[in-house]
């Protein structure tokens, strides 16, 4: 079947101006009629907290602060995820690791490079159910230096 549809705007009748709650202005070219193009966020600015204290007094927003900084400096940036998922989830990681959960981190990503067993360190292995294959080795290799 032959699609008789006008063909998409080239040019300056492509672009659409959108302005972000900041109020700036932003032109982003359209891709086709009738779809919207995607704005991505900037980058969220991260207090550096963590840098103050050592990682066996880090709370979990340090520990956070640290793990998602170091997240974007290794594997890039990521989409914007759950905020609410993600504090729980560092925030039960602090509870169950206590003063163990800062180096456990620091080892995954200063030592291994922001890879275990072969996989990218996201924030996501510092679930509950990730603690017998990620946190559980760590822990025992830091206890047996």
């Amino acid at each position: 079947m032959i699609n008789f549809a006008p063909a998409a705007p080239y040019g300056k009748a492509a672009q659409t101006v959108v302005k972000p709650k900041s109020g700036t202005v932003q032109t982003v070219a359209s891709t086709a009629p009738g779809i919207q193009p995607a704005m991505t966020s900037p980058p969220r600015a991260t207090a550096a907290s963590d840098l103050l204290d050592s990682p066996m007094d880090w709370d979990w927003r340090q520990l956070r602060d640290y793990v998602m900084r170091s997240i974007a400096e290794r594997h890039g940036p990521q989409p914007a995820g759950d905020e609410i998922r993600i504090q729980s989830v560092f925030r039960s990681f602090a509870q169950r690791w206590g003063n163990q959960a800062g180096p456990i981190a620091r080892f995954a990503f200063e030592e291994q490079d922001g890879f275990w067993r072969s996989a990218p360190v996201t924030y996501t292995k510092f679930t509950k159910a990730w603690d017998p294959h990620f946190a559980g080795p760590i822990s025992e290799r830091l206890a047996d230096a």
